[in-house]
């Protein structure tokens, strides 16, 4: 299962409202939470801010894909101590 799906499925988020909010067709969307295609960064974006707006509360691109390693960093809240 992909973390999108996990996601969506954890929240109660539905699919066909993330994907009108992102601007994508439900297709697209199906496609990727099954794994069957890889999101490109426009639509990772897309539906993270989607992902937000219908959760009213920062969500971030971590919870919803798999990163590397190296982007996983940038991607995930700040925790506001120093050294991390």
């Amino acid at each position: 299962m992909t973390r999108l799906e996990t996601y969506l499925k954890r929240w109660g988020v539905m699919a066909s409202a993330l994907a009108d909010r992102a601007g994508m067709s439900r297709g697209h969307l199906h496609r990727l939470r099954m794994g069957k295609s890889d999101p490109t960064r426009r639509a990772m974006v897309a539906i993270t801010d989607a992902a937000s707006a219908i959760q009213h509360r920062p969500v971030y691109m971590v919870e919803l894909f798999e990163l590397a390693p190296s982007d996983e960093a940038v991607y995930v809240a700040p925790t506001g101590r120093p050294g991390e």
